[in-house]
């Protein structure tokens, strides 16, 4: 898998390359002129200056993907004229090939090719190639088989987010907490359960509940807090004496007592839900 990484693409799109492009196909000056203004919209920078746009398209737009796609689409004409297999989403571009002998020698020619026909800079230092099972493409990675899993990158981008979600100093009532986990999982799963290959997700699902009661351990914040907490939760008898435990809430996310407290039942039953269990249980 080559993966080419145009720099700064959305950026340092030149507006008279792409007005060109669009006016191939494009006959009505009033549409025309329209974009060029929305292509020239001045920046609103931090300290309330405007500042003139000469290249670039505005992100966050609907238009700006369009206009991508515009520019870029005689790139997927050569690549097609190759015979070459690839995928192109916007300004993320991978392309297979059976060896990586003939990785390094396409890698390199489409970049010339994409220099000189685009005038658009490929950023080399984050453009390679390899394995497409060692390599991420939107988030995922092409096992030699067929599967498609989670890519390491998007593994760690979660877990980034797991431990700032779950971080106990927030200032949130238990429903704003599960509220913004359901909001995010939710959202996240949507866009990952196409992965077949489960196995980076499924591994991180003790983790994200350790963090879980780990949160839960620290917003109960004083021994007597934490005793009326595991007391409510149907903790009994001598196990209520952990709630003076001195180990840290990490260490005591694993406790006994705390998973007695918050079961993986009683976590779902209260809407601290992982989805991809909630398939496997219905599959």
């Amino acid at each position: 898998m080559i993966d080419i990484d145009l720099k700064s693409f959305f950026d340092r799109v030149g507006h008279d390359k792409l007005m060109h492009l669009v006016g191939l196909k494009v006959r009505d000056k009033r549409l025309l002129r329209l974009i060029g203004d929305y292509l020239r919209a001045p920046l609103q920078m931090s300290d309330g200056r405007r500042e003139k746009r000469t290249q670039g398209t505005p992100q966050g737009g609907p238009l700006s993907p369009l206009l991508a796609n515009i520019y870029l689409n005689p790139l997927d004409k050569e690549l097609e004229q190759r015979g070459l297999s690839f995928v192109r989403y916007a300004d993320d571009i991978a392309i297979f090939v059976t060896s990586q002998r003939a990785a390094e020698r396409v890698k390199e020619s489409v970049i010339a090719w994409i220099e000189k026909h685009l005038k658009v800079e490929v950023n080399r230092d984050k453009s390679g190639s390899g394995p497409s099972d060692q390599s991420g493409l939107l988030g995922f990675r092409l096992y030699a088989d067929g599967r498609v899993g989670v890519a390491p990158k998007a593994v760690e981008r979660i877990k980034a987010k797991i431990r700032e979600l779950w971080d106990g100093r927030q200032s949130l009532t238990s429903e704003q907490l599960r509220d913004q986990w359901q909001c995010f999982i939710r959202g996240w799963w949507n866009y990952f359960q196409l992965a077949d290959w489960r196995r980076e997700v499924e591994n991180l699902t003790g983790w994200i509940r350790r963090h879980m009661r780990k949160c839960f351990w620290l917003r109960w914040k004083t021994p007597r807090g934490r005793r009326n907490a595991l007391q409510r939760l149907g903790v009994r008898g001598r196990a209520l004496g952990n709630a003076s435990c001195a180990r840290g809430a990490w260490a005591m996310a694993r406790h006994a007592s705390l998973h007695q407290a918050l079961k993986n039942s009683t976590l779902q039953r209260y809407g601290f839900i992982l989805p991809w269990t909630l398939t496997t249980a219905r599959e």
